[in-house]
């Protein structure tokens, strides 16, 4: 939550970021060095720099696709619920149109429950994250409550 305006809630994943941008950086230099040991550790077969190159270009590629779990993000203020995704753009959802926000005990990710049943999960607010999750959680509840009044 955000602790500079009481009515604004932000919040990102923090262990899943973690452990995603660890194993990206592994993954990343796993690939660096094997690209760097090609032309002499090579069983006989010859390597070039082109060989070496796209080596390490995957290896990028392969560190960006696990770096994707830190990407998610969550953003809440009296207008409505701005979110991002793993992959994507922001997604504004004005409070008007969200029926509740909740984190059933046998999901990972908390959620907003649109019209119709319909949901749509808030991945920056995880289990894992625990006392970050729960006051996450609080803040939006308050938010739905300030917009929502009971009539």
């Amino acid at each position: 939550m955000s602790g500079d305006d009481p009515d604004v809630v932000s919040a990102r994943p923090v262990k899943t970021a973690l452990i995603a941008n660890i194993s990206a950086a592994v993954v990343l230099a796993a690939f660096v060095v094997i690209a760097i040991v090609m032309p002499s550790d090579n069983a006989g077969a010859t390597f070039g720099w082109k060989d070496q190159l796209f080596t390490a270009v995957i290896g990028v590629i392969v560190a960006g696709g696990l770096h994707l779990p830190a990407r998610p993000r969550l953003r809440a203020d009296r207008e409505g619920v701005r979110m991002r995704s793993f992959v994507g753009n922001w997604r504004t959802v004005p409070w008007a149109a969200i029926v509740r926000v909740e984190f059933p005990n046998n999901v990972r990710f908390a959620r907003v429950v649109l019209a119709g049943d319909e949901t749509l999960a808030l991945y920056a607010v995880q289990r894992a994250d625990g006392e970050r999750a729960v006051e996450t959680m609080r803040g939006l509840r308050k938010l739905y409550a300030a917009t929502h009044p009971v009539a």
